[in-house]
């Protein structure tokens, strides 16, 4: 899954680059996005990560009611990996927070300027969002099945 995911944001990133620099009225014109790309999307990552933080909290406690059940310490790699998760939630935030600023500011006033922040704004959010897809996937895993 990780491997589709990296696949997939690579394959993002190749179309925002492309579209960027051969056609940026896409990106850069487009009303909705020019709308979007804003405090609003910060504010949308800011819900999704509020959301996954309190399920990685939910997750460790799961973790330990597990671990004290059958008195082993068995999820030290998956702790590490939902730990990965959550940071990588506050860097994706913190990288959003600054290409929102760089967007602003009036050096970066060209059409493929725009594009590019236009696509990187919504790469982003699309990174938020699979490593939400991710922890969900972990919250799968460790519920039982009826």
């Amino acid at each position: 899954m990780k491997t589709i995911a990296i696949i997939a944001l690579i394959g993002a990133i190749v179309i925002v680059v492309v579209l960027s620099v051969c056609m940026p009225a896409v990106l850069a014109g487009n009303a909705f996005l020019n709308g979007f790309v804003t405090h609003e999307i910060l504010a949308m990552m800011a819900v999704i990560m509020t959301i996954s933080m309190t399920t990685i909290a939910t997750i460790h406690i799961w973790f330990n009611e597990l671990e004290q059940k059958h008195d082993k310490k068995v999820f030290g790699k998956a702790r590490k990996e939902i730990n990965q998760s959550a940071f990588y939630f506050i860097w994706i935030f913190v990288i959003q927070l600054g290409v929102l600023i760089a967007r602003s500011l009036p050096v970066f006033e060209s059409s493929v300027a725009t594009s590019l922040f236009n696509g990187a704004s919504v790469i982003l959010l699309l990174c938020t969002v699979v490593t939400l897809v991710d922890i969900m996937g972990v919250v799968r895993s460790l519920t039982p099945e009826e």
